[in-house]
């Protein structure tokens, strides 16, 4: 099964907990960066686009995903979701952030930031091209390989965001779209529950926004396009190998209707 983030994916845990931190920031902000040091200020694990793609939550999770774009993120559906979560953050959550505050109205928001340009080319560069591979593959081939819904959740959640005429490969509507975008979050989240920040920024800021002891351990700047890279050359090789085995099927199927019709 293809899985993104999967070097940081969160075994399946077992205990329920409360949701303590709403991560808002948009994808390629450094989410690995503080899905790691959430679960180690917190102890507990933390929710992220990996965790919903991944081996152990996959098949439940997408259709929920997809149902809370098409039918709102309700509290029992969040509890279903997130139950045994302490915070989350990247997509989807953070597409549903003015949800989960009103459904947690104890947990606190953190808006993860970055320059703008830099943002256009990570989203152009990964999540781009990892869409327009999976687009590829057969359907068999997702259903096999777990990811049969992983693009309708994608671009349910994008359209949700940018609105139904998104362009992920025009740089100035996705620029303007994550600066309007994080305008407006700080215009919606009161200031003493907000938190902005930058993976820059270490430790420090978000100790003092959790009330928690800053660890004496490097805060960790994860850096995930290494990964991201070999998932979409991974793709790519699947998505070779099935076109060619698809060619192989249908010229193996002319020559069979060919001698049996023909001759």
């Amino acid at each position: 099964q293809i899985q993104f983030c999967t070097k940081y994916q969160t075994k399946m845990p077992q205990k329920t907990h409360s949701l303590v931190v709403i991560g808002a920031g948009a994808p390629r902000t450094g989410t690995v960066s503080q899905k790691v040091a959430l679960e180690l200020l917190l102890g507990q694990p933390c929710y992220h686009m990996g965790e919903a793609l991944g081996l152990h939550n996959s098949r439940r999770h997408i259709p929920m995903w997809i149902q809370a774009v098409e039918s709102g993120l309700s509290k029992s559906l969040a509890d279903e979701i997130l139950g045994n979560y302490s915070a989350c953050v990247d997509y989807p959550t953070a597409s549903f952030y003015k949800e989960l505050m009103q459904h947690y109205p104890n947990a606190k928001v953190i808006l993860s930031v970055r320059d703008t340009n830099s943002w256009v080319e990570s989203m152009q560069s990964s999540i781009l091209k990892a869409m327009h591979t999976m687009e590829r593959f057969p359907r068999p081939l997702k259903w096999l390989l777990g990811i049969g819904q992983a693009d309708k959740m994608i671009d349910a959640v994008f359209r949700r965001e940018f609105g139904d005429n998104y362009n992920l490969a025009d740089s100035e509507f996705m620029a303007r779209q994550f600066e309007e975008r994080n305008d407006s979050i700080r215009r919606v989240v009161p200031s003493e529950r907000l938190l902005e920040f930058r993976v820059s920024d270490g430790w420090a800021p978000l100790c003092q926004f959790l009330n928690l002891p800053v660890p004496d351990k490097p805060f960790p700047r994860l850096n995930d396009r290494k990964q991201v890279e070999r998932a979409l050359n991974i793709m790519t090789a699947i998505t070779y190998v099935s076109d060619a085995l698809a060619t192989a099927s249908c010229i193996g199927l002319a020559v069979w209707i060919g001698r049996r019709f023909l001759n």
